[in-house]
C-alpha cells in the first residue's frame, strides 16, 4: 500500500515535468491598481504561516523548525517551477539569456485554478516525502498538506480580486 501511495506520488511529479502547459501561469489580464507582485510577499507570509500550522497541528508533526523549513522550500519551488519551466522553453531563441527573458517576459504570477494544480502536484510531494517520517499519522499528514495548499491558494486568490483590480 505504501508502495503504491509512492509510485502514484512519483508518477504525478514525473507528469507535471513532462506536461507543463497544463499549469502554465500566463495571462492577459491587465491589472488597473496594483499588480500581485506587489502583494505577494504579505501573500507568502500568510500562506507559510497557515501552511506550517495546519501540517503541525492536523498533520501532527512534531519538529517545528524541520516543518517550517519544508513548507517554505515546497512554496518556493512551486512558485519557480513555471519560471524554470519558461526559461527551458526559451532556450532556442533566447540561448545564454534564456532564465533572464523567463523572468522578464513572465509567466506573470496570478491565481488560478491551474496554479491550485501546480500547487497541489509540486509542494504535496516535497511535504509529504520529507515529513512522512515525523508525523504520527501519515493520513492525517496528506490531510494537512492538501487542506492547507487549497485554502491558503482560495484565500490568496480573493484577496487578490479584491485588492488587485483589472481586466482582460
Amino acid at each position: 500500500m505504501k508502495f503504491k501511495r509512492f509510485k502514484f506520488i512519483i508518477l504525478f511529479s514525473i507528469a507535471l515535468i513532462l506536461f507543463p502547459s497544463l499549469v502554465y501561469a500566463n495571462s492577459s489580464w491587465h491589472w488597473l491598481t496594483t499588480s500581485p507582485l506587489t502583494v505577494l510577499p504579505f501573500a507568502i507570509i500568510f500562506t507559510l504561516l497557515i501552511e506550517t500550522i495546519m501540517v503541525i497541528k492536523v498533520g501532527k508533526v512534531r519538529n517545528y523548525k524541520k516543518t517550517f523549513i519544508i513548507v517554505s522550500l515546497a512554496n518556493l519551488i512551486s512558485f519557480l517551477v513555471p519560471y524554470i519551466n519558461r526559461a527551458y522553453m526559451f532556450i532556442p531563441i533566447s540561448g545564454d539569456y534564456a532564465l533572464l527573458d523567463a523572468f522578464h517576459a513572465g509567466p506573470f504570477y496570478i491565481v488560478l485554478v491551474g496554479y491550485l494544480l501546480l500547487t497541489v502536484l509540486v509542494e504535496f510531494p516535497v511535504v509529504y516525502l520529507l515529513l512522512r517520517k515525523d508525523c504520527e499519522n501519515e493520513k492525517d499528514l496528506n490531510k494537512a498538506i492538501l487542506y492547507s495548499n487549497i485554502i491558503t491558494t482560495v484565500l490568496v486568490g480573493i484577496c487578490e480580486r479584491i485588492i488587485c483590480i483589472g481586466k482582460w
